[in-house]
């Protein structure tokens, strides 16, 4: 339970792992322990098991935001989903959520990729079969409208003003699309994930399911 606890708290205040206070112990052995976990799939289990009726959800939204990489990340690491874009350094954190706020899955990449290139792997491993699909002009790519039809799910998706064939579009439904932006502005309370701190890609991705389950809590 310490160890854990520790975890939160380089989650909440967004510190180095150094400065972990030591009532939480040897802040090496809960960082080992960390990791641990992170290689586990631990974080990812407990976020499933968080969300046993995620699934059943009718509504499920996709969208993407920026978080801004502190220089002590920037090891110069390669493959670690750090890019560089007009606002520097920066990781993007691509998600689909449900319209309970529940993640059902996300992606990192370099800030510098587009939303719609990792929209199809988000849909991986979750039946889209029926559901309703909520999704900026980012996402408005054929090949996504093509991928969503031919699973049988609605596309609330607005066209880019130089489309020229225009799609069907419930204007009214697309409101509903504040749910995602909600989830990004939780989450980002937790300081770790409002700045990107860690040198590995796998860590930072933990951070973010874990921070996906501290928000029900």
């Amino acid at each position: 339970r310490k160890v854990f606890d520790g975890i939160l708290w380089i989650l909440k205040s967004g510190a180095r792992w150094r400065d972990l206070p030591p009532c939480y112990g040897n802040w090496n052995s809960i960082y080992y322990k960390f990791r641990q976990w992170c290689e586990s799939g631990l974080f990812r289990l407990l976020l499933q098991v968080i969300n046993t009726d995620a699934h059943s959800a009718t509504l499920l939204e996709l969208d993407s935001t920026f978080c801004k990489v502190h220089q002590s990340a920037c090891s110069g690491l390669k493959n670690q989903a750090i890019g560089t874009s007009r606002g520097g350094k920066n990781t993007k954190i691509h998600v689909l959520i449900n319209e309970r706020m529940q993640l059902m899955n996300v992606v990192l990449t370099g800030g510098q990729i587009h939303d719609s290139e990792p929209a199809l792997s988000l849909f991986a491993d979750v039946d889209i079969t029926g559901k309703k699909i909520l999704a900026d002009r980012a996402y408005s790519g054929q090949s996504i409208r093509d991928y969503l039809e031919k699973h049988t799910a609605t596309v609330c998706i607005p066209d880019k003003a130089n489309f020229r064939i225009k799609h069907d579009f419930d204007a009214e439904l697309y409101k509903r699309r504040n749910i995602v932006e909600r989830f990004f502005q939780r989450i980002k309370n937790y300081r770790h994930i409002a700045t990107r701190y860690d040198k590995l890609a796998v860590c930072f991705l933990n951070f973010v399911l874990l921070a996906a389950c501290a928000i029900h809590f």
